[in-house]
């Protein structure tokens, strides 16, 4: 009798196990396509991002005055710079936005590893007295949209264990629609920004990582040393050479080297790029509620500007995917083209490609000790930024159009290649082209 009951019992496993992987790929054929939904290439769609500043100007009003009702205009241009930005870091993905005032549509493909199959979805956004997806379809798989939606409320608000989820779909108080234009009337915000700070202690790791201690060391560490009270600027590489060389000291094999040159690279990028790079690292300054910062900032070519985007595309490049820091920086400068904006700098993103690269050569464990050797004795900011005499700066967005149409035009092209090739000449960076040429 019991042998028959286990009998019975192994083949309904059987039957279950075989169902769920006949689900699973039916589920799979009917979500992956041979042709790809989505089209739209980056380089359009970023032409449009000086307009992000816009949003960013209503979103920092509406935190700012939490206790008031806000509307907040998004337009086609805007969400499609930000899809290109992330196009840009992730080149298999690729998005498109379209607003009309009955309704607005999201289309998104994603490449699946260059094998020719593609995973297409789209969701249909209606206006209304709330957030209303109708539904979204995965491939061939259509999805209730509010299906859909309790779904992720329950799902978010269960990993953060919180009701975040459900108080910001509750701010959404009314969608209307325009051609090319979506409004969102979003009422007081002070509610959802306290359950963020729930969010952020239940989420809170008591203990921290070897990382982030480390950081928290190198960060103490730097602030007191006499260069950080000095009354005039102090080059960034005399921050590096104090941190590394410290770090010379601390590690023994390579792999404690890429430890604590990953901590010296964060705690520069907090200490001297911009204390809030410290909410991406974690809690590392020794009072929360003032930030450790030098008398003077610290410079490149003479520069403060230079000397922060070198050290945040470092840490950017440590803490995000590879190919993030880049497109972050080069967004960053297609914004500044727009009115009150500094203009396109190929100098900045010199400065941004050069501490991608000092982030990659610096944290490899076939090259990190040499790195901190070099850095510790370091005499030039030559040896880590290349020279920026003739890159083009100050571009507006019509001088810029003129000059190089898009980002990937010949011409803009031509001047990327220009600093990469100026960086190459480092020998400091040699050593990482060297390694990438011999990766399998």
């Amino acid at each position: 009798m019991i042998l028959r009951s286990v009998k019975w019992l192994l083949i309904t496993l059987a039957i279950i196990v075989v169902l769920l992987v006949v689900s699973v790929a039916t589920i799979t054929v009917l979500a992956v396509q041979k042709t790809p939904l989505v089209a739209s290439t980056a380089p359009t769609q970023l032409d449009g991002a000086d307009s992000v500043n816009e949003l960013l100007g209503q979103l920092q009003q509406a935190f700012s005055r939490r206790e008031e009702g806000h509307q907040v205009t998004l337009t086609e241009t805007q969400v499609e710079s930000l899809v290109g930005v992330l196009q840009r870091a992730l080149p298999d993905f690729k998005g498109v936005v379209n607003i009309t005032p009955l309704a607005g549509t999201i289309n998104v493909t994603y490449a699946i590893n260059n094998t020719g199959y593609y995973v297409n979805a789209s969701a249909l956004v209606l206006p209304g007295d709330s957030l209303r997806i109708e539904q979204v379809q995965v491939g061939d798989l259509t999805i209730p949209g509010r299906f859909l939606l309790g779904f992720l409320e329950r799902t978010v608000n269960s990993y953060t264990q919180s009701e975040i989820a459900t108080i910001a779909l509750s701010r959404v108080e009314r969608v209307t629609m325009r051609s090319g234009e979506l409004t969102l009337d979003v009422g007081r915000l002070d509610e959802l920004l306290s359950e963020l700070n729930v969010v952020a202690s239940n989420m809170s790791v008591s203990e921290q990582t070897e990382l982030q201690q480390l950081s928290a060391y190198y960060l103490r560490y730097l602030s007191g040393r006499e260069i950080a009270l000095s009354n005039k600027p102090v080059s960034l590489i005399e921050y590096l050479r104090e941190g590394m060389a410290r770090a010379r000291e601390q590690s023994q094999t390579p792999e404690e080297a890429v430890l604590h040159n990953n901590a010296v690279i964060l705690a520069l990028a907090v200490y001297v790029g911009h204390h809030r790079v410290g909410t991406l690292v974690g809690d590392i300054q020794p009072d929360s509620e003032k930030a450790l910062k030098p008398r003077r900032g610290a410079v490149l070519h003479k520069r403060n500007d230079l000397a922060r985007h070198f050290i945040i595309s470092a840490a950017l490049e440590l803490l995000a995917e590879q190919g993030m820091s880049l497109a972050i920086g080069e967004f960053k400068e297609l914004m500044d083209r727009g009115n009150g904006g500094s203009g396109y700098s190929f100098v900045d993103l010199a400065a941004d490609m050069s501490g991608t690269e000092f982030a990659k050569v610096a944290t490899h464990p076939n090259t990190a000790m040499e790195v901190q050797n070099a850095i510790a004795r370091i005499q030039s900011e030559l040896e880590i930024i290349p020279p920026i005499d003739g890159l083009p700066e100050g571009l507006s967005k019509q001088a810029f159009t003129e000059q190089y149409q898009r980002v990937d035009s010949e011409a803009y092209l031509k001047e990327v290649e220009e600093i990469k090739g100026r960086i190459r000449l480092l020998p400091l960076y040699q050593k990482e082209a060297v390694r990438r040429e011999s990766a399998p």
